[in-house]
């Protein structure tokens, strides 16, 4: 079934959730560095996505946002248990591989990548992006800031080293990286904002951070000595301080769409 093209307006499965087996590459997301403590309303306070068709790669926060702004929502993530977790949800829920969407032509106003592309090989990263703009008119990639506190820089990069030990990835990029995919995969940037984290954690968030990250590790098999780090990390973060990371909204188009409003 893994060369079925699927023509999303008419709809023909009988399942809110299709299964499709393609070979396992897009990231099974997890909670990282990036997504555990942040204020992301931002984000969304100046989208008006209401009655556009809308992929999101990768079931979670942004589905729920989008459906609760109107959106009419396909999700593509390639764990089925979290797909099957959220059948109810009010979306198209689609397992597939990132890099072999069953799309034969463009069946969406926007592709959402929130929080998803630094959870994959840069290597891959134009051919998603490009793929997308073939999808969607438009698109809209989050992205924490890799310009972040001390502590917090400290914090990701452990991160991205125990990621990379078990061959995944936490790859930070600056905001010229991302616009600069865009732009190359031929989407024109028109919003390109950084929502600052001002709010420093508490002893007890950053502990409740530190605990939940080690849980994660420990669930990956992650080394000991990565654990080990992370464990020293909250010493560290609690006599320096720490913030959360900003982050970096781009939106860009590429193409013929439906109006599409910001709200500034």
């Amino acid at each position: 079934m893994s060369d079925v093209k699927l023509d999303l307006h008419n709809k023909p499965w009988s399942a809110r959730l299709l299964h499709i087996e393609q070979p396992v590459m897009f990231v099974v997301q997890i909670l990282t560095a990036s997504k555990n403590c942040f204020n992301g309303e931002g984000v969304w306070s100046f989208i008006d996505v209401r009655g556009l068709t809308v992929v999101d790669f990768g079931v979670g926060e942004s589905t729920y946002r989008l459906i609760d702004l109107g959106a009419d929502v396909i999700v593509v993530d390639i764990d089925a248990e979290k797909l099957r977790r959220h059948v109810d949800l009010g979306a198209d829920l689609i397992r597939c591989d990132i890099t072999d969407l069953p799309f034969d032509r463009r069946v969406a106003d926007l592709a959402v990548f929130y929080f998803t592309l630094h959870e994959i090989d840069p290597v891959k990263h134009r051919e998603i992006v490009s793929t997308a703009r073939r999808i969607a008119s438009k698109i809209l990639v989050v992205e924490p800031s890799p310009e972040g506190c001390r502590a917090y820089r400290r914090y990701a990069e452990l991160w991205r080293e125990a990621m990379h030990s078990i061959g995944r990835f936490e790859e930070y990029k600056p905001a010229s990286y991302w616009t600069g995919l865009v732009e190359g995969c031929g989407f024109k940037i028109t919003v390109l904002k950084k929502i600052k984290q001002n709010k420093a954690l508490s002893p007890s968030e950053l502990k409740e951070i530190v605990d939940h990250a080690i849980k994660e590790w420990v669930k990956l098999s992650v080394e000991d000595k990565y654990i080990d780090g992370m464990r020293s990390f909250l010493s560290y973060a609690k006599k320096n301080g720490m913030k959360w990371s900003d982050l970096t909204v781009i939106i860009g188009e590429g193409g013929l769409h439906k109006h599409f409003n910001y709200r500034f």
